[in-house]
Formats: C-alpha cells, sequence, structure tokens
C-alpha cells in the first residue's frame, strides 16, 4: 500500500448493542437481532469479527448467525493499515484479486474478482448497489463486507462470486471533532476530517471531508489525485424509528495505467526463456515503466443521496426502507500498450513473422517499438441511477416453530450515455525499454459523436420481490430457505457509419429465481454450523454503466449466465468470544461464462462451464489483551469443464490463485509495560497470492505476491502518530493484470501519520 491512514484511531466510534440504539443504523438492522458487539479497545485493537452486523437489513444478525462465509475489514483495520481506498482493504480478502488499472481502476473503474468470478458490478454501499466507474476512496467507510458465494438471493443479479458491501459513517449522538494528515512516499500528501455534531435529544450531522494528493510510488508519470466529502444527517437517534439522510460526493483526476505488456517466449526463445506468458517486468524492464501519454486522464465525479428509513413497528415487525439516486460522469482517455508476437490476431505466428515481432526482437536483446492499440481511445459518459428497497423483518412463532422472515421489493434502473473521444493524429511510436510520454507528434483529442460506435446509449431495469424464512425447530437447529425473482431488461443502442449512418438497438429481457437454503446447527451461542446451497444469474447486458459493450445483436439471445455453489462451513468463538476461527469448504459450479475485454468490450469467451472449488480458513480477534490477529488462508482449485475449445478442458479457470494468505497482528506494548504512558502498539502483515493464469488457455501467469508490511504508532491523549512500511522486501508484485497486460505495484514504500482528536 502507497498510501497514509484515513482515520484517527479515536474516531473508532463503539459498536456495542447500547452505542448502535444510540446511534441509529443506517442500514435497517432487524428488530431482535444482536447488534455488534465488537469492543473497541483504547489500543484500537482488531476483535472478533464474527460479533459484527452483516450490515444488511436483509441479512438480518450478526456473521456468526449467517450460513456463508462472510468477511469483514472493520475501521481499525482499515486505519492501522493506512488504508486509502476499497481496493487496499480487499487485500485483507484472500481469494478478492483487481482487474487491470491502478487502484483496480482501468477502463471500468474498480474491478474485482472472488474466488476467480468476476464482481465489478457486485459493490454495494449501505446495501444499494454503487453503480458507478471509478476508484472508490474509503473516506467515509466505516467497515468493508465482503460476501463469499451465490447471493443473489440477496443482492439481485450477479454475485457469482460473491458481493462486497461499503458500510459509511453515520451521524451518532455526541461531538467529536478529528483531523489528520498523512505523508508518504511517491510523494503522498493527504489530509481528512471527520465531525459529528448533536444538536437536539436525538439528531445529529456528521461531515467527513478527504483531499488526497499523490504520484504513485514505482510508476512514472501516474498521478491519482481525489477529494470528496460525505454529510450525513440522523433523525430518531436512540429511538425505535430512525432516519438517515446521506450524501456522498467525490471528485477523482488520475492516470489509468494499463501497465506493461505480457510477452510470450516461441520457437527458439523457448528453451532460454520458457513458454509461458509473463509480463515485461519478469526480464528486466524496470517495474515503473510507464508506457502512456500525456493525454490519459481518468476524471470522475460521483453523487450519491442515500435515504435509510428504520421502523420498529412493534416487538416483532421492523420495516426499513433504502433509497438511492445516483448521478456519475467520467471523462476517460488512455493509451494501451502491446507487445506482440507477429501473425494475425488469434493465429499462431511463423517463425519468420514471430523474430520480426515486438517479442521477438525484445528477446533478441533488442528494443522494438511497442503497439498503442487496444478498442477506442476514450469517451465521455453520463450515468443515472436510482434504487429502492422496502424490507420487512418479522419475528413470531407458529405453535412450537419459532421464525424469522424477511421479505421485500427492490426496484433499480439505471442508463447511461457514452460519446466517443477520438485522436486526431498520429501518436507517435514509443519503444519496450525507452517510452515517449510526452506528445511529440501535435496529436489532439476530440468528441467524435458521429464516428463508429461514436455514441452509445444503454438503460437497464429491475425489478426483483425476496423472501425467506428461518424457522427454529429447536433453539439449536433451524432451517434457512428464501427465493427471489428477477426481472431484468436491457436496451442498448449505438451509432453506426453503415449504410450511410443511424442507429443500431439491441436489446434482451430475462426473467429467473435464485434460491437459497441453508441448514444450520448451532449448539451453543459460540458455535454455528452449516451447509449452504444457492444459485445465482447473470443476464446479458446486466451492468450497463461498467462495460464497453453492454448487449450486441450477436449477444442479446444468449441465456444468463448460470451459477451454483455449495458450501459447509463452522464459525467458533474461543476465549470468552474474544478470538473467532471460521472454516469452509465450498464448490461453485458456472454454466453459459463469458468474458469482457476490459479494453475492446468484446466477448472473448461464451459457454464455457467452469468449476472453483477450494477451503477457506480465519482466525480474528484477540489472543490476549495485548495482541490482536486477523488471518485467514484460502486454498482453491479450479477447472474449466466444458468449452467451444478442447483443448482448453480441463485448464484452470483464469485469474484464481491456488493458494492466498493474508495476515494482520499488533502488540500494544503498554499493556505489558505500564510504565509507558498512553499506547505503543507494533504490528505486522504478510500478503501473499500464488501465481494465476490470465486466460482460458492458460498461457499466461502473473507471478505470485508476497508482501511484508509494519506498523509503529503511538497515542497519548488526544494526539497520534503513525508510521507505516508496506513491501519491506521490496518484492516486485502485480497489483492487477489481464491476458495480456499487468500492473507493477510499488516497492517498498513508507508513509507517516498525524492526528488530533477534540
Amino acid at each position: 500500500m502507497t498510501a497514509g491512514l484515513a482515520v484517527t484511531m479515536s474516531a473508532i466510534p463503539m459498536f456495542g448493542a447500547a452505542a448502535q440504539e444510540a446511534a441509529g443504523t443506517a442500514t435497517g438492522a432487524a428488530v431482535g437481532e444482536e447488534l455488534s458487539t465488537i469492543t473497541v479497545e483504547g489500543d484500537g485493537s482488531p476483535v472478533n469479527t464474527l460479533e459484527a452486523s452483516t450490515g444488511l437489513s436483509r441479512l438480518p444478525g450478526t456473521v456468526q448467525d449467517t450460513p456463508q462465509t462472510v468477511q469483514v475489514i472493520t475501521q481499525q483495520t482499515m486505519q492501522q493499515q493506512g488504508v486509502t481506498t476499497l481496493e487496499q482493504a480487499l487485500r485483507n480478502v484472500p481469494g478478492v484479486t483487481s482487474g487491470i488499472g491502478e487502484g483496480g481502476g482501468g477502463m471500468n473503474g474498480d474491478q474485482f474478482r472472488i474466488r476467480g468470478f468476476q464482481a465489478k458490478g457486485d459493490i454495494y454501499i449501505n446495501g444499494l448497489r454503487d453503480f458507478g466507474v471509478y476508484v472508490r476512496d474509503s473516506f467515509a467507510y466505516e467497515n468493508v463486507e465482503v460476501f463469499k458465494g451465490s447471493t443473489s438471493e440477496s443482492f439481485g443479479v450477479g454475485t457469482t462470486g460473491g458481493a462486497i458491501n461499503s458500510t459509511l459513517k453515520a451521524a451518532h449522538l455526541g461531538d467529536k471533532y478529528d483531523i489528520e494528515g498523512q505523508f508518504g512516499t511517491g510523494p503522498l500528501y493527504r489530509g481528512v476530517f471527520d465531525i459529528n455534531k448533536q444538536f437536539d435529544g436525538t439528531s445529529a450531522i456528521r461531515i467527513v471531508g478527504m483531499v488526497n494528493e499523490q504520484d504513485v510510488a514505482d510508476r512514472n508519470n501516474v498521478e491519482s489525485n481525489r477529494y470528496g466529502v460525505m454529510a450525513d444527517v440522523g433523525f430518531g437517534l436512540g429511538t425505535d424509528q430512525t432516519l438517515h439522510v446521506n450524501y456522498l460526493y467525490q471528485h477523482g483526476e488520475r492516470t489509468p495505467d494499463y501497465g506493461v505488456p505480457v510477452v510470450t517466449p516461441m520457437f527458439g526463445d523457448v528453451a532460454r526463456f520458457g513458454a509461458m506468458g509473463q509480463p515485461v517486468t519478469e526480464f528486466g524492464i524496470p517495474r515503473d515503466t510507464f508506457y502512456g501519454k500525456v493525454t490519459d486522464q481518468d476524471v470522475t465525479d460521483v453523487n450519491m443521496l442515500t435515504v435509510n428509513f428504520r421502523k420498529e413497528v412493534n416487538d416483532w415487525l421492523t420495516v426499513t426502507n433504502d433509497t438511492r439516486f445516483g448521478y456519475y460522469t467520467r471523462d476517460f482517455a488512455t493509451t494501451v500498450p502491446g507487445c506482440s508476437t507477429g501473425g494475425s490476431r488469434g493465429s499462431t505466428p511463423t517463425p519468420a513473422q514471430y523474430y520480426a515481432s515486438c517479442t521477438g526482437q525484445f528477446f533478441a536483446g533488442g528494443n522494438p517499438d511497442i503497439s498503442f492499440g487496444g478498442g477506442n481511445p476514450g469517451y465521455y459518459q453520463e450515468s443515472y441511477s436510482a434504487q429502492n428497497i422496502t424490507t420487512m423483518i418479522a419475528n413470531f412463532h407458529t405453535g412450537a416453530l419459532r421464525h424469522e422472515v424477511v421479505a421485500g421489493v427492490d426496484v433499480n434502473t439505471v442508463s447511461s450515455e457514452r460519446t466517443l473521444v477520438s485522436v486526431a493524429g498520429d501518436k507517435g511510436t514509443s519503444t519496450i525499454w525507452d517510452p515517449v510520454f510526452d506528445n511529440t507528434t501535435g496529436y489532439y483529442l476530440y468528441s467524435n459523436p458521429y464516428g463508429n460506435n461514436g455514441q452509445r446509449d444503454s438503460t437497464a431495469n429491475d425489478f426483483g420481490v425476496f423472501v425467506s424464512d428461518r424457522i427454529w425447530f429447536t433453539d439449536a437447529i433451524s432451517l434457512l430457505a428464501g427465493a427471489r425473482y428477477d426481472s431484468y431488461s436491457s436496451d442498448y443502442s449505438y451509432w453506426s457509419t453503415s449504410d450511410g449512418g443511424g442507429w443500431i438497438q439491441a436489446d434482451t429481457h430475462t426473467t429467473f429465481w435464485s434460491p437459497k437454503i441453508s441448514l444450520i446447527w448451532e449448539p451453543t451461542k459460540e458455535q454455528t454450523y452449516y451447509v449452504s446451497w444457492a444459485k445465482s444469474f447473470t443476464p446479458q447486458g446486466a451492468f450497463p454503466t461498467n462495460d464497453i459493450t453492454v448487449v450486441n445483436a450477436d449477444q442479446q439471445d444468449l441465456e444468463p449466465e448460470d451459477n451454483e455453489t455449495w458450501e459447509a462451513g463452522l464459525k467458533v468463538s474461543f476465549l470468552e468470544g474474544k478470538l473467532g476461527v471460521t472454516g469452509a469448504i465450498f464448490r461453485t459450479d458456472k454454466s453459459n461464462a463469458f468474458y469482457t475485454d476490459p479494453v475492446t468490450g468484446d466477448t472473448v469467451e461464451t459457454g464455457e462451464n467452469q468449476r472453483v472449488q477450494g477451503v477457506e480458513l480465519g482466525l480474528t480477534g484477540n489472543i490476549t489483551e495485548a495482541w490482536s490477529i486477523q488471518a485467514s488462508y484460502a486454498y482453491y482449485d479450479s477447472e474449466i469443464m466444458t468449452s467451444t475449445t478442447n483443448e482448453y478442458v480441463g485448464n484452470e479457470v483464469p485469474f484464481v490463485s491456488p493458494n492466498n494468505f493474508t495476515l494482520w497482528t499488533t502488540y500494544n506494548l503498554s499493556k505489558t509495560w505500564h510504565q509507558i504512558p498512553g499506547d505503543l502498539l507494533v504490528g505486522a502483515g504478510i500478503t501473499y497470492a500464488d501465481d494465476y493464469y490470465t486466460n482460458t488457455a492458460n498461457s499466461a501467469i502473473i507471478p505470485e505476491t508476497f508482501s511484508l508490511d509494519a506498523l509503529i504508532s503511538y497515542q497519548k491523549d488526544n494526539y497520534r502518530v503513525a508510521l507505516n512500511a508496506y513491501n519491506l522486501t521490496d518484492e516486485l508484485n502485480y497489483a492487477a493484470g489481464w491476458g495480456n497486460r499487468a500492473i507493477p505495484a510499488s516497492g517498498r514504500t513508507f508513509t507517516l501519520t498525524v492526528g488530533a482528536t477534540f
């Protein structure tokens, strides 16, 4: 990580049930549920997140109660690690990988995969879908929750590998004023303020602001600048009827980073360099090499207005209503580097073509020209979204059986208008060892609405109805069964220059059911054992703001992706609830898989059946009063079961690392040496992931990742200072990758943070 700390330690709110009642809940937690009982001590140590709320009204209860793998990245973990983006927070979750672009934000903004499956459209804030295409700063986040496995019954369209939900900071009773500054390698300059003010007995306002100016470490000419503000007004705090009105704005100006080419040795070069394609940085190119141009830009504006209402009607019925309106703009232009092996696309080159190509010359020790390609050079996009979810949570008995029924309606619409930005002139040439960043040829960018595909308008509408019932047959044994019905439609039109110019229309309409069933055994309140089965669906044109081509005439009749997940797991707490242990085995089968290239918008593969299965283990909480730990391990076994290309059958699924491990542990020295005033905290972290294939042919890999991080911080009274170190061994890692590109991550970096609370 190359960014500084996001909030001060003293800004962390208490999560106990009483504090939750006082603060209200922006996501409408169910009446009668045991709300988050996380205890945040003065040292800010991580705690047992099994006791945390899921953050969603339609998944009432705690993580302990939820029969699927859920990992929570808490406020104090993000604060200790210096997390400043959602992508950085998700590094704590094994099995989550990033798509191409700095911070995971390439052509399609933040792109993530969960258990190897695309999750770029499965990003939520306060339980509502975030339709934006941007790099998400974490300045306004309280927690981040990752739900693994097929979860369309809870979230709707998508969620093959899971879903990502961020819970925003909410207004609470009491006054608090926080300010913090960060300085780091790059350089990085960052400031965050967090103000909460109570203005009557049950109402308060909270305002959080952020400014981030950053030259990305070890990436020449790559900047990541942004600023933002969030305001939340809470009414009825501490009562049975609460209302939160929240506005979030973020402006970003960054350099889109498409990294370095992946090169694949062929013919005589295989004996010297192996047959596997790898990033050129594995063969001597410096990791700070940037192949973009000075005109590359990614300027985004995000506006989201969210209203969360919660009413405890009586002691057994709670109703929540969550509404969001979003408006997003993006002005985007990029340069995509390539180093071909010769021959035409999709064909095997001859030896003569290969040795004359960029790759052949590179392995021969030359300095060949690279290509600039990969679809449209840029666009301007405006997007509008609206979503409303109304949920009822009822707890009652029928005879000897206890029920918890969750039912609701989810209605959302999103539209996007995109105008092509073309290049007038020639960007010139760059060589693989000495790229040219400046505009030396006088080319310029211009709006081109009447070029081919010059205008692309898309709209998607979804109407969903969901219901579930958890039935307790005894105090220990329960059955959770639920389903969601969706009616989904998308319309896509684009300007074509064929036959004198005109609009081409394509649309699709799909209905589907998403069932889920779980058998749960809870012999004590500290133990949960479960077996679950669920299905999810992703129709063509599901995410119009994220895709280049939403749906075209060739794709509109394709069946949705069909996903099925089996999972069996346990969640057990030890040491009087201070330490939580989790374990799960799972299998996910995807039918009719399709990929969309993030640059060209082409459907890369269609009709494959894929399987990912594995084991996930977790440890979270306090081992002693002074020693805290969060550790996770995941092993994934993946296989392409069927394919239109027979030789791909049996290959591994792309973007799936077999072995993944994360560790974050801290020790409060002041708990041992009481003569030390205040709190002196030391910490260390490890992130490891195996190499993974970037295509279904299994012909190219992104090498393994290893990062050793460290923390030392000191807090006394209202003041705090912290020093973070990242990638102490200066490993050559990769932040993101795709089929023929990879983003080198920063090497050894440091941040210094100072903060105060009043």
